[in-house]
């Protein structure tokens, strides 16, 4: 099944669990990223600043869309079988997906400036946060 021939119904709800998502993006601030506390802020084995943020990054994305997904779960479980709901959200994700790569873009920047020199990230500063 494409998208186009998506019902509307569902289309609807997909749409608002996107936006939610986008919303979680756009209020994210680049300290929110810094305080994680991340495994990957931690473990030192990630060298590439864009790598590194992007981890940090998805992993509170997918932390958040947990819960977005349990709700999203419960408003279609009795239209729509669970293992499809995956499916369609990941069909149907293309503006959360610019959303999320313009957050990357940013916060990679804000990264770069604040905790990189020479190329290279300056663990000592960021063990200091």
């Amino acid at each position: 099944m494409t998208y186009h021939n998506t019902p509307k119904w569902l289309k609807h709800e997909i749409g608002h669990f996107h936006q939610a998502q986008i919303e979680i993006l756009r209020q994210l601030k680049f300290e929110d990223l810094i305080a994680t506390r991340s495994v990957f802020l931690r473990s030192g084995e990630i060298t590439n600043a864009g790598e590194l943020v992007y981890h940090i990054l998805d992993e509170i994305m997918l932390e958040r869309d947990k819960s977005l997904f349990e709700i999203l779960g419960q408003k279609l479980k009795s239209r729509l079988h669970a293992n499809k709901i995956g499916h369609y959200v990941a069909m149907m994700n293309d503006e959360y997906e610019e959303e999320f790569d313009k957050t990357l873009n940013r916060f990679t920047y804000e990264f770069l400036k604040e905790y990189c020199t020479d190329g290279r990230i300056n663990w000592g500063k960021l063990a200091k946060v």
